[in-house]
């Protein structure tokens, strides 16, 4: 060999690697089929142990608990509870499409916040609810892809979305990634039962949210095994505990997708802005406010909330209102996750977050979480966010301009809610203790809402000459209109 022309030796040294290669990728691709085959195989004996292998649809009812996502009382506490008194749910495997209906009360029996009943609906590329009286459907596009998650983690649904769509396995675990890129995993028993579904959602506050559902006590309905209980958490807090007692195989009501919310897109973020004070504007347009003070070198932005599409439409507008000036501070009126949705957006732009002291670990923990499903600016810009927390009161000022802070419990609704107190302008912000009628000059309730009764009582304790109020739901307003729909006489 010594004695061969080099082109030869090259030759054959290349002719070796490529036998090598060729031998290598001959095993990897033996390694695949075979990989292949066993998944296939599971997943054909879950089916059969299941019963599932001619199901179409599934109707599944039952009652239990239900926690309302991202609502809690105080940062430290879990999801509230309410009780499940009646759920069900429709499942259409080849649509794919699902309904599912809650009835839910407080643990008092009194109604939780949108009423006793939910209905959603998702079809294919399409999602909605009903809602009003009569109940009437509304496009809900931004819901689609985590709504259609809950065809694919249901025991069936797991094991048809596997057999779809390029499943692999480890051990008894299965994966597999939906059309529109979540992944799924799955793990099945010893009688090739599934007994644990999990997969990820976005969240504007946490990030990457596991969403973990078990399932147990499986029985035989007219063939089909189900499970008898489902348990979910999501971010490791109850979200979902259902004793199932009814199940009905290829039973599933028929699910159609109304005009209206055929084919309905994310409708534009809409910023209305009203100058409502000395270098104060007031800025609606949605379902949730926000206020922009100008101080005599910043900004400060009160509530930043929903999401980063709403909060960088505030931010656009604020600067667009105060020139040249940073938005320094932005002001969280409390930690329920539509109010706090698009603090990290704000904080990504060096805004120090001022919340109510018992908030503060938990958003700086919280604020640290990945976010890699969908990146927001904060993501991208690694910042630390800058957390204050107010214990009782905190004033900020320039010397010309005011903004006084109050922490304050509404009992029952949440233990530390801000209060913003413009006292140059006589004018209050609030969350969620007194949303206005749409019509001004409306007719009171019978009964006074109690979270209203509490916000006047706080106005009086802390002496605050308000005139006017700025609510971060609905319409500008008055405290004397406050008054009427308390029953409080005018003097």
């Amino acid at each position: 060999m010594k004695n061969l022309p080099m082109m030869v030796l090259k030759f054959w040294k290349t002719l070796a690697i490529a036998v090598a290669v060729a031998a290598l990728a001959a095993i990897a691709q033996r390694a695949t089929f075979a990989a292949a085959q066993d998944v296939s195989a599971t997943l054909d004996a879950a089916a059969k142990a299941m019963g599932i292998g001619d199901l179409t649809s599934i109707e599944y009812k039952g009652a239990g608990s239900a926690y309302n996502f991202g609502q809690a009382v105080n940062a430290s506490l879990p999801w509230p509870k309410f009780v499940l008194k009646n759920y069900v749910a429709d499942v259409n495997y080849s649509t794919p499409s699902m309904r599912q209906e809650m009835y839910r009360t407080q643990l008092d029996g009194t109604p939780p916040f949108g009423g006793f009943t939910q209905i959603q609906f998702v079809s294919g590329n399409d999602a909605w609810n009903m809602v009003g009286d009569p109940m009437g459907p509304v496009a809900a596009p931004a819901n689609v892809a985590e709504w259609q998650l809950r065809i694919w983690i249901t025991p069936a649904g797991f094991i048809k979305g596997a057999m779809a769509n390029h499943a692999t396995m480890k051990g008894k675990a299965i994966t597999f990634m939906t059309p529109d890129h979540h992944t799924v995993q799955g793990t099945l028993d010893a009688q090739n039962l599934v007994v644990r579904t999990e997969t990820w959602i976005d969240n504007p506050v946490l990030g990457d949210v596991p969403v973990v559902t078990t399932f147990s006590n499986y029985k035989d309905f007219g063939g089909v095994k189900f499970p008898t209980m489902i348990v979910q958490t999501q971010e490791g807090n109850p979200f979902l505990e259902l004793a199932v007692s009814e199940v009905k195989p290829n039973g599933a009501v028929a699910i159609d997708v109304p005009s209206s919310v055929r084919n309905a897109q994310i409708p534009p973020v809409h910023v209305v802005t009203e100058k409502i004070g000395d270098g104060l504007w007031y800025l609606t347009g949605g379902t949730h406010h926000s206020l922009v003070a100008e101080f005599n070198d910043h900004i400060v932005l009160i509530e930043s909330p929903l999401d980063q599409a709403r909060a960088s439409a505030v931010i656009a507008e604020a600067h667009k209102l105060v020139p040249n000036k940073p938005i320094t501070y932005v002001v969280n009126s409390h930690n329920h996750f539509d109010h706090l949705g698009g603090v990290r957006t704000a904080a990504a732009e060096g805004a120090t977050v001022i919340t109510p002291a018992s908030n503060k670990a938990y958003y700086e923990k919280v604020f640290a979480y990945p976010h890699t499903l969908n990146p927001d600016n904060l993501a991208e810009s690694k910042k630390k966010v800058k957390v204050e927390g107010v214990e009782n009161k905190r004033v900020l000022t320039d010397g010309t301009h005011e903004i006084d802070l109050y922490v304050q419990p509404i009992n029952g609704h949440n233990d530390a809610m801000m209060l913003i107190y413009f006292p140059k302008d006589k004018i209050l912000t609030e969350a969620d203790a007194y949303t206005p009628p749409p019509t001004p000059n409306a007719a009171p309730p019978a009964q006074p809402n109690p979270f209203s009764v509490q916000l006047y009582d706080e106005i009086q304790r802390l002496k605050l000459n308000v005139d006017r109020i700025a609510p971060l739901h609905g319409r500008m307003t008055s405290l004397a209109e406050l008054k009427v729909m308390i029953g409080k006489p005018n003097s």
